[in-house]
Parts: structure tokens; sequence; C-alpha cells
């Protein structure tokens, strides 16, 4: 199963000042070092994490004992399940990828935030219904070709973590190798390879070993 998450949320540009000041007390931030898990599938989805620092990726077995990544999510994502059902459980794993600080939301939280900040709890809830979008979004893009597919997941993690250069490119410093990202694409190793191979002839994504140049608004076009 897929997991639940909720990216590009804007989260703290779209709360004021002292409704934010209402969710850091009723909600308290919750720090995790790199490798940390805040949670393993199966357990009780007692909590939906709002991330506002570091890294996280959402992974799930595979057969031969290795893992994949569905996703990373960053500062203003949202994962887990807890708004779901009474009975829900988280359906992956998550772990720091970085040193990470997430502000956990209970359902009992959610009533109170409701409570001592409406306006609060309608951003919140507007944000959470924009989720049935972005599923629809991702579905489509699901049948794209993998040169397109790790376009996409470039500019999302350049959007998020990229450093922009004099000349207008993007410097992007990430964890993640080949494998990992053939893992988020659903393709091989392989493939994904001769894709980066691809970009990098079209002077798209210069660099290996993580740390790559990125024409961005040509990426962004190729995905569009």
């Amino acid at each position: 199963m897929e997991p639940w998450i909720l990216k590009d949320t804007e989260f703290t540009s779209r709360v004021n000042e002292k409704d934010m000041g209402v969710f850091m007390k009723v909600c308290p931030d919750k720090r995790f070092s790199k490798g940390d898990v805040i949670f393993y599938a199966g357990d009780p989805a007692t909590d939906l994490h709002v991330i506002s620092q570091g890294q996280v990726k959402l992974v799930t077995p595979t057969a031969n004992g290795s893992e994949r990544i569905l996703a990373v999510c960053g500062p203003n994502d949202f994962i887990g399940e807890a708004f779901l059902r009474d009975s829900a459980h988280y359906r992956v794993d998550a772990i720091a990828l970085s040193d990470t600080m997430t502000c956990p939301v209970s359902r009992a939280q959610y009533v109170r935030l409701a409570q001592e900040a409406p306006n609060f709890a309608m951003t919140f809830t507007e944000i959470l219904a924009g989720h049935l979008f972005q599923c629809r979004e991702q579905l489509s893009s699901s049948y794209a070709p993998v040169k397109v597919r790790l376009a996409k997941v470039l500019v999302e993690q350049a959007d998020a973590y990229g450093e922009r250069m004099a000349n207008g490119d993007v410097k992007l410093i990430t964890n993640l190798k080949h494998e990992e990202l053939a893992s988020m694409i659903t393709a091989t190793r392989v493939s994904v390879s001769m894709a980066m191979a691809e970009l990098r002839d079209e002077g798209l994504a210069i660099g290996t070993r993580g740390t790559y140049m990125l024409n961005l608004e040509n990426l962004r076009e190729l995905t569009a």
C-alpha cells in the first residue's frame, strides 16, 4: 500500500503567527537523529507528523530484503494516517534521513486546536483536503518515461533542498543513490543510470555521487 503523505503544503506561510503559536503550544516538536525511526509500518497511527526540519524517507521492504523508498519528505510536508480512522495503522516505515524535527498531531490535539484556534483548524483542513488532487496528479505521472519521472524527482528535491546559483542553475546535494531514486519512481537502477546519463548529455543535470548542478527551468519543462 502507498503511504499517506501531503507535500508542498506551504504550511508555515498559510498560518498566521498567533495561530502558529497555539499550534506549537498544543503540539510541541519532537526531535530525531539521522537514522532514527519515526514510526514503523503496522504501528497504530496515533499521530500525523508535520515535518518542520530535516528530511524523512518513507520505505517499505522488498522481496529480496532490501528497501524501496516511496517518498522523501521535508519541511511543511505531512506524513501519517492519524486522521483516517480510529483503527488506522501506518503503512510504511518513516526514517530520518538527516537530523529531523516534527510536530506530531493526535486526534485529541486536533480537537483542542479547533477549539483554541478555529482559523488554524480550517486552514489545516483545507490542506488535508488538497491531498485528493495530489493523489490524482501522482497517478497520472506514474506512466511517464523513466527520464521524465526522474526529472520530476530532481525538480522536487531541488525546489525543497537546492541552492540557487548566480548563473540560474540549482545545486542539489542529496543522500539518495541511484538505486534509491529508482525505488522512488518504480524503475531499475540501470534505467535510472541511463536516464541520468541522458539528462547529463542534454546539460540538464551535471554531476554525480549525490551532487548535481541542475538546469531547473528546462528540467521543469521536461516534466510538464
